[in-house]
């Protein structure tokens, strides 16, 4: 199996994530000093905090350049290696709990739901340590010819799969706009991603369908439209690392932290958005024109701290999960945080602690 590619991550198979040692070098390795434009990285505000390892991996499940572009741009400034951090690797899979907890990894980010309900479910200390994103976009498209809320009804909508949380926010969004989910529409249930689903509205197989931000373009292009749109609190993305690991590498932790949320706090102000889009497209990665109007769109889902806005906001979010059968009742999803050095890099940044409590 090839493991390189230009300028960014690839893609691996369980197997491959979870062996370690020799062959098993994972991913691609760029050292931060390398990095085209290191875009006059300046002293960190906590400058006393200095990983105890130079080099950490961390697992991804989404190639998107917004996605990646919060910890891309610490890599790139230099905020890691202000911190200790020389070497940052990136893999990209699906099995990124896998690999956490087999140790090939020391960070992953991936969804809050997943890591909840393997930590549950297994009893390993799986820790998440910050947010990734807060907020998600609700989202109806529609095909063309479908104008009102009224004109969905007897129609088809899909949002994957019939148990998943998608299909759950398409029921929430019907109930919004006065319709009933189970008596005015038909959902149907299909595979592959929200591009997949936009491709179903687009020939006409499936008139409603849970999309994102980026598809407005296209849907719009062929006569269809968002029907429904609306930004709600969603603590949805975390970064985890296992238990035993965070008391071995507490000030790599810390450091990660810092530069982290140093990086999201560059990113959110206007007058970087041209030099951080250069910045991803210097390495590597496809940025359509298109998406580039969504600055704002992408930006708005981000957690511009690490955090979250309240310990309610969880209690509420997860109980969408519960309800969705994504995670059994009566999980304590506090046992599966530790916001002690996020909170002291926010004290170390200036920002006030988000949550303040849990």
């Amino acid at each position: 199996m090839k493991k390189t590619t230009k300028n960014g991550p690839i893609r691996l198979a369980r197997r491959d994530v979870l062996f370690q040692g020799g062959a098993g070098v994972l991913g691609t390795m760029i050292a931060a000093s390398t990095l085209p434009g290191r875009a006059g990285a300046q002293t960190p505000s906590a400058d006393k905090v200095i990983a105890n390892l130079k080099a950490i991996k961390m697992g991804d499940f989404n190639p998107n350049y917004a996605n990646q572009w919060a910890f891309r741009i610490a890599q790139t400034m230099g905020y890691l290696e202000d911190g200790g951090i020389d070497e940052f690797e990136i893999i990209l899979s699906d099995e990124y709990v896998p690999g956490l907890v087999g140790g090939s990894l020391d960070i992953a980010h991936g969804d809050t739901s997943e890591f909840l309900a393997a930590g549950n479910s297994s009893g390993l200390p799986i820790t998440m340590i910050s947010l990734h994103r807060d907020a998600e976009w609700w989202i109806m498209g529609v095909r063309e010819g479908i104008e009102t809320p009224d004109d969905l009804r007897g129609k088809t909508i899909t949002g994957g799969s019939l148990a998943g949380r998608n299909t759950y926010v398409q029921r929430q969004i019907l109930m919004k706009m006065g319709l009933d989910p189970d008596n005015d529409v038909s959902f149907v249930p299909s595979s592959g991603g929200s591009d997949s689903r936009l491709g179903a509205v687009l020939n006409g197989s499936i008139d409603a369908a849970s999309l994102f931000p980026r598809h407005r373009a296209p849907l719009e292009a062929a006569g269809g439209k968002f029907l429904f749109e609306e930004l709600v609190s969603a603590p949805q993305e975390a970064f985890a690392v296992m238990g035993g690991w965070l008391e071995d590498n507490a000030d790599t932790a810390q450091a990660w932290l810092v530069a982290d949320i140093r990086a999201r706090q560059w990113l959110i102000k206007p007058e970087n958005k041209e030099q951080a889009y250069q910045l991803m497209l210097d390495l590597g990665y496809e940025i359509p024109d298109s998406f580039r109007a969504l600055y704002d769109v992408e930006l708005s889902q981000l957690s511009h701290d690490g955090g979250w806005d309240s310990a309610e906001d969880m209690d509420a979010f997860v109980a969408t999960l519960v309800e969705t059968e994504q995670l059994p009742e009566g999980i304590e999803w506090r046992q599966f945080f530790d916001l002690t050095y996020l909170w002291a890099a926010q004290d170390a940044l200036g920002l006030e602690r988000s949550p303040p409590s849990l």
